[in-house]
């Protein structure tokens, strides 16, 4: 089990915090996003991950280097960063990829529990997701029973539709080596020679769905807590919600 962590964007919503640094560098707690995942891979046994970098991504190559707690990086390199969107980043990380992952957006944050959960789910492709609350902004998911009947981005989302029964994508997955290969990589590739690279991964997994070739689980967050830290508001809120994480930085040297 491999680990693939999305963190080239810009995060121009938390300016002026991103303005010298990469959104996945911002802090909570004195340490980095990203090194809140990277704590949670390493304590869960995820022995490989592969960052995804772009904006000032020498910062994220300088803070971690080449190993973290014994997890093994690698890196790949959007260039196009300024001008695509994470579908790109993940076809970029999937290009020869064969083997089942866990799927992680670099600005989220949560208990160590979460992802422990998905890695012992029994269900080959999973979705985590949160009952959906007004504040909330994204994909979400319409169950059927323990399956994704639908997944509807945000630009689909009418002023009409239903949130009742609907489930918030926390942006956290667990895939199948099966899935990626005979589904999701080559749909992300379809997209790329489309021209299609200014769409979120999600746009993949929805036509996916919708066409029911994708069997895609899913496990709810229930009281475990996360956070995805998109502005200022995200950032304090994730502070708040996280008080316990509190503590002296640590520094790691980059080996």
């Amino acid at each position: 089990m491999r680990a693939v962590i999305l963190a080239a964007g810009m995060g121009t919503r938390l300016r002026p915090l991103t303005n010298s640094r990469p959104k996945c560098l911002v802090e909570v707690h004195g340490k980095p996003i990203v090194q809140h995942q990277m704590e949670s891979l390493a304590k869960s046994g995820v022995a490989e991950c592969v960052l995804v970098t772009g904006y000032l991504s020498d910062q994220v190559r300088g803070h971690f280097g080449r190993e973290f707690r014994g997890v093994e990086i690698s890196y790949v390199q959007n260039e196009r960063y300024d001008e695509t969107n994470n579908l790109y980043s993940l076809w970029l990380a999937l290009k020869e990829f064969d083997d089942d992952m866990i799927l992680l957006e670099g600005d989220l944050i949560f208990e160590d529990a979460l992802l422990e959960q998905l890695l012992t789910s029994p269900d080959p492709s999973v979705a985590v997701v949160d009952r959906y609350q007004p504040f909330m902004d994204g994909t979400v998911i319409l169950p059927e029973g323990r399956l994704s009947k639908a997944m509807v981005l945000k630009k689909d989302q009418e002023a009409d539709f239903d949130y009742s029964r609907a489930l918030k994508t926390v942006n956290i997955y667990k895939l199948s080596g099966k899935d990626l290969s005979r589904q999701i990589i080559p749909e992300l590739s379809r997209y790329v020679v489309e021209g299609k690279t200014d769409q979120y991964y999600e746009a993949v997994f929805a036509d996916l769905v919708s066409r029911g070739v994708f069997e895609l689980s899913i496990l709810r967050t229930e009281a475990t807590k996360w956070a995805e830290i998109d502005t200022m508001e995200d950032l304090e809120l994730a502070e708040k919600l996280f008080s316990a994480m509190a503590a002296p930085a640590v520094h790691f040297r980059a080996t």
